[in-house]
């Protein structure tokens, strides 16, 4: 046996083969630690929690930090790093949304406008790295769904108890972050900022829950207590957009799911229907009743243009408000002051009155692309999307992969979610999920390689 120029300890027969030829990182115990916390810390862990020396300090930056540090000890796993993320193809869409993040940053004389969007696209591709050397992709599913099992079971409790715990016990730094209510009623937000930055999580975490990796399938009631108890965050977020996004998923996962599972999945949810119908009947006039009523009145509402909402005590002209305001958004790239080709950077937006509406906040993702870096910005960026929804189909139709159908339709919903609200620091939960599609799929190349060479 001989000792790799890392000191790993390798079993080998003929002469041990490089780092950069066959990378063999499993028994790094520091390292899978590290990444372990930069994963399971990432998705239960709050922004708001860390430390504030100039610059915030979260839990998820820790960890890139002390990993950015092994990776300059170890300048052959640093070579290789790059070389594995120049084969994915979303390195170069995303090369090329951080040049107009780094000319934005010039010509703004802002540095988070470049820093914050290096930091997002690093952690992706070091979760690629880790996920695919260190950690291996079957486990990171694992503790992907620990943590939905966690939030979930935490966003009964947090209900429960009329406000976030996490604000309350883990608010280390300073935020503007604060309880939310909506109609007299508590939205919860787990470990996010905001109810509807939950809800995109929830949407990832639903997604997650219907892959049986063993069998390589989707299947609705693979998990069917954690996708009940998702499914009922979704209802205490109060977020239409989300409840409403949800429910198309869990359809597409249906259309995508085989033969015997369709039918057992249709049995079930006409089961969870019906439980549902009977609850509603014996206490629609309990507040736990009228709340869900209101939820799902108020989407309906939304497409119809109806007001049986007003029916449960919600607040009709809060939502019309809200919706009237999501409306007049896009008028934002009529705006004459706001330069097409450079952003505003990182610094915000600082308000307009369009169509008698004052816009104060941007609950559209793409259109605060277009005022962070104009349109250049915002089309590298969905460019980004498009490359990567394409890699994801490709690979099923040459993989047949539940995981890769996973990730497809979570990616796509999370995605189609963010013409109504903004990412509220989430992208971090859509980077995991991608870095571990981005994992499988490059183990999947490896195996067949070394197939080919024997």
């Amino acid at each position: 046996m001989k000792s790799s120029v890392i000191g790993i300890n390798m079993q080998s027969k003929g002469k041990m083969n490089s780092l950069v030829k066959e990378p063999e990182l499993r028994n790094l115990k520091g390292l899978f630690f590290v990444y372990a916390f930069l994963i399971i810390a990432g998705i239960v862990m709050p922004q708001y929690f860390g430390i504030h020396i100039g610059y915030d300090i979260t839990c998820s930056r820790f960890a890139n930090l002390l990993i950015i540090i092994y990776m300059v000890c170890s300048p052959k796993i640093f070579t290789h790093f790059c070389k594995v993320t120049a084969q994915c193809a979303i390195f170069w869409p995303a090369a090329l949304y951080l040049c107009v993040a780094g000319y934005t940053m010039v010509f703004r004389v802002d540095i988070n406008a470049f820093f914050l969007v290096f930091l997002e696209m690093l952690t992706l591709f070091m979760l690629i790295y880790g996920i695919r050397y260190v950690v291996g992709y079957k486990r990171a599913i694992k503790w992907v769904i620990y943590c939905a099992y966690f939030l979930s079971v935490y966003g009964f409790i947090e209900y429960a108890c009329d406000q976030s715990l996490f604000l309350k016990f883990f608010k280390t730094m300073a935020t503007a972050v604060g309880n939310s209510y909506r109609s007299g009623h508590y939205r919860i937000m787990g470990p996010c900022g905001h109810a509807l930055a939950y809800g995109l999580v929830l949407i990832l975490f639903i997604a997650f829950a219907c892959l049986d990796e063993e069998r390589n399938e989707i299947n609705l009631l693979k998990r069917p207590v954690l996708l009940f108890m998702l499914f009922c965050n979704v209802f205490l977020t109060g977020s239409r957009s989300t409840l409403g996004i949800a429910v198309l998923e869990m359809i597409i996962i249906l259309l995508f799911s085989k033969r015997k599972n369709i039918k057992k999945s249709l049995l079930g949810v006409l089961g969870l229907i019906t439980v549902l119908a009977v609850f509603l009947l014996l206490f629609h006039q309990s507040s736990m009743g009228r709340y869900i009523l209101g939820q799902v009145t108020s989407v309906v509402d939304q497409f119809l243009g109806t007001e049986y909402a007003a029916q449960f005590g919600v607040s009709t002209e809060t939502l019309q408000n809200s919706s009237e305001y999501r409306e007049v958004l896009p008028e934002i790239f009529k705006l004459d002051w706001l330069n097409p080709i450079v952003g505003r950077g990182a610094k915000g937006f600082g308000g307009a009155e369009i169509n008698g509406i004052y816009i104060h906040s941007i609950d559209n993702y793409y259109v605060l692309q277009y005022i962070k870096y104009a349109y250049p910005g915002m089309i590298s960026y969905i460019l980004f999307m498009i490359v990567l929804l394409c890699v994801l189909i490709r690979d099923i139709i040459e993989s047949k992969s539940a995981l890769s159908k996973i990730v497809l339709i979570g990616g796509f919903c999370y995605f189609f979610n963010l013409w109504w609200v903004d990412a509220l620091q989430t992208l971090k939960y859509m980077n995991i999920a991608i870095a571990i599609f981005y994992a499988c799929r490059l183990e999947r190349k490896d195996l067949l390689r070394r197939q080919t060479q024997k």
